[in-house]
């Protein structure tokens, strides 16, 4: 039995469209924003160069933390006022984005299977996003957060993907160490060579594979959603 089993949610627990999904929300935080009365577009490129700050994130502050320093920075007028109205976002209008999702119809095995293998099992996504949109997310695929014992969110963690912080983050707080650690994801350079690097044991999804520097991927655990059925099932 395994300590700790993580997964991906967006691409892996949740199909969709990357990069729809990118599109809808920055067109959701523009429009928010022009009705209270600023400048919508310019708030939606705001946010887009902030949330790289996130992914440069080195420990000594939550993301939510560096998000805001660097929109703060980029945003000059009413900065304040716009972190405020921020969460409207992830209200009813962030429903929008489902239209570019579709339920996965393994999902609730794969998590069943993740509990029944390991002590701990955690929705490792990219933590650049409240607690809100993540639940969300993963409520248009037939899952609920109780089923986890932790969602990685932008304010409680202090690293992004694909840094090895993320993962060892992750690991230290449910006392797992790489040998008895798995990660499951769809995105190579994201979700599985940091933890090749830490030696975690990884699955590589091909339903829904992003490999967007081309990397040699012949020497992974790799398959489709039946196969990582299999692969949880021999754990």
């Amino acid at each position: 039995m395994k300590k700790l089993i993580m997964t991906d949610l967006d691409c892996t627990l949740l199909p969709m469209d990357q990069d729809a999904y990118i599109n809808k929300y920055v067109n959701e935080i523009a429009k928010l924003f022009y009705e209270h009365g600023f400048d919508g577009k310019g708030i939606a490129k705001a946010t887009m160069k902030a949330s790289y700050a996130m992914t440069k994130n080195d420990g000594k502050k939550t993301n939510k933390e560096a998000f805001e320093e660097a929109f703060k920075a980029l945003v000059i007028d009413n900065a304040e006022k716009a972190l405020e109205i921020f969460p409207e976002v992830y209200g009813d209008r962030y429903n929008c984005i489902k239209e570019v999702t579709s339920v996965n119809p393994y999902a609730k095995e794969i998590v069943s299977l993740m509990r029944e293998k390991a002590e701990f099992i955690v929705v490792a996504t990219q933590p650049m996003f409240p607690l809100e949109a993540v639940q969300k997310r993963l409520s248009w695929t037939n899952l609920e957060i109780s089923l986890f014992d932790d969602i990685t969110v932008y304010d409680t963690s202090t690293f992004s993907k694909p840094s090895c912080g993320y993962y060892e983050e992750i690991m230290k707080k449910f006392g797992a160490k790489p040998e008895n650690t798995v990660m499951l994801g769809n995105d190579v350079n994201e979700d599985i060579l940091p933890c090749e690097k830490l030696g975690v044991e990884t699955f590589l999804l091909t339903d829904g594979l992003i490999n967007v520097q081309n990397h040699d991927i012949e020497y992974l655990r790799k398959g489709n959603y039946l196969d990582l059925i299999e692969y949880l099932k021999s754990l």
